[in-house]
């Protein structure tokens, strides 16, 4: 059994290594937050379509951020075995892949601009989706190569910087969103073409930041710009293995986001608006324990690269648990107790509202499912076990979560509602899915590390 003090302690450097990186996600989902803010001041219209144009922009950045997500688990491993002289060659083979990704997410965001009026939303949201969209897809390529920049800080676990960051882009992204959006400072009042245009400028800058930030002299050792290399698809085709289940994975969740989205434009401005305010505050919450996810990956990837004894792997899986459960409890008491003045913050009508306030309590529920998924996404990722857990959520999502949410929505009648509580089902099957998958993986490290017998962990 593990001491409880051993417990603490490894809790207390987890903490300390995930909270510049919550911070940095909580920043990162302030731009999603300011955006919002700016569209409900534009009107219910502007919501509804900021809502639904923002989705769209998420789903293609997740070609960036999950096809880059591979370079990071890789890093902590050869840092963990001591294999310095090859960081720099490995990142650059990721910018590689980052510029490419950012590239094509750019093309396939282009496509679904010009498709937007064959879809059936209301006609009064069509230009609005495609001002914003318009303008920021160009974001996607600065993007791709922001996130690869990015692996490397996590890897090293150097954290700090990617709070700066965060901070330096949600500083830019309101000022250009009070500006371009909303008109101030003198500027042109642009709408959802504003919002769209303050994104681009946002990632352009971010990108200029953190490649200051690795040229810094702490991360000199790993030689990142000391010279270009030739694209090696050796090296870039390994990352893939663990990038493409990963990416799959987000996509299958990020597109069960979207579709939901799309759904409630389809029933309606109400439940596209109030939907739009839960979800934006459901993810707000949701930067925690992902910025907590990218800790437990890059530490247990490192113990793992230096072949540490199992009970380190399974010390590192309790303390992320525990610390995991404890911000969970913390943002649904949140969403409980504040929804009405976190609804307030977007200066709705009434009517939004009321049902936003509403759906906060089901987001309450849905943050302990949630959650769970990711942490345990992260604990999977450090293992290197990738491709199970992108099965285990393409079946939880779709075949659960969307089609019970549909069925809940158009044919009994409850609407939003009803998507919400087929999220709440599909993200707990998941997460209990997704543990005992956890479960099995470290009983086989265990038995890999012993020379094929059980042992009982002690610390």
């Amino acid at each position: 059994m593990l001491k409880k003090s051993t417990v603490i302690a490894d809790m207390r450097r987890t903490l300390l290594l995930a909270l510049p990186l919550m911070a940095a996600q909580v920043l990162q989902m302030g731009n999603s937050f300011a955006d919002a803010l700016v569209a409900g001041r534009l009107g219910r219209v502007e919501l509804a379509a900021g809502g639904i144009a923002t989705s769209l922009f998420f789903f293609a950045s997740l070609a960036c951020i999950g096809l880059t997500a591979g370079l990071s688990p890789t890093l902590s491993r050869m840092i963990g075995q001591g294999r310095r002289a090859y960081v720099g060659e490995v990142f650059r083979q990721g910018l590689y892949l980052g510029g490419a990704t950012g590239a094509l997410a750019m093309l396939g965001l282009w496509v679904v601009y010009k498709s937007v009026p064959d879809w059936s939303f209301e006609p009064e949201l069509i230009p609005l989706i495609q001002d914003y969209l318009q303008v920021a897809l160009w974001a996607l390529l600065p993007l791709g190569l922001f996130m690869a920049c990015r692996n490397v800080l996590e890897a090293t676990a150097w954290t700090g910087p990617v709070l700066m960051v965060q901070l330096i882009g949600l500083i830019v992204n309101v000022l250009g969103n009070l500006a371009f959006g909303l008109g101030y400072f003198g500027a042109p009042k642009l709408g959802l073409l504003g919002i769209g245009l303050s994104t681009l400028v946002v990632h352009l800058c971010i990108l200029l930041v953190v490649v200051l930030i690795l040229c810094h002299k702490k991360l000199h050792r790993y030689h990142l710009f000391e010279r270009w290399s030739a694209v090696d698809f050796t090296v870039i085709g390994g990352m893939l293995k663990l990038s493409v289940p990963i990416y799959v994975g987000m996509v299958f969740e990020a597109g069960l986001f979207l579709a939901t989205a799309i759904q409630m434009g389809m029933l309606g401005g109400l439940e596209a608006a109030a939907h739009y305010i839960a979800i934006n505050m459901a993810a707000f919450c949701y930067m925690l324990p992902l910025g907590l996810s990218f800790v437990l990956t890059a530490r247990i990837g490192r113990a793992m690269g230096r072949q540490n004894p199992p009970v380190s792997i399974f010390l590192r899986l309790v303390s992320g648990s525990f610390v995991a459960l404890i911000m969970v409890l913390c943002t649904m008491a949140l969403l409980i107790f504040l929804r009405f003045p976190l609804t307030d913050l977007y200066g709705a009508d009434e009517q939004v509202q009321a049902l936003a306030a509403n759906l906060l309590l089901l987001a309450a529920l849905f943050q302990l499912s949630d959650s769970a998924q990711i942490c345990l996404i992260g604990m999977l990722r450090g293992l290197h076990d990738t491709f199970i857990p992108m099965v285990i959520n393409a079946f939880s999502y779709w075949a659960v979560a969307f089609a019970l949410g549909y069925y809940l929505a158009h044919h009994m009648g409850w609407r939003a509602y009803g998507f919400w509580t087929g999220l709440i089902v599909g993200l707990s099957l998941a997460s209990l899915l997704l543990g005992m998958r956890l479960r099995r993986v470290y009983r086989e490290y265990q038995i890999e590390q012993t020379g094929g017998f059980k042992v009982k962990s002690h610390a």
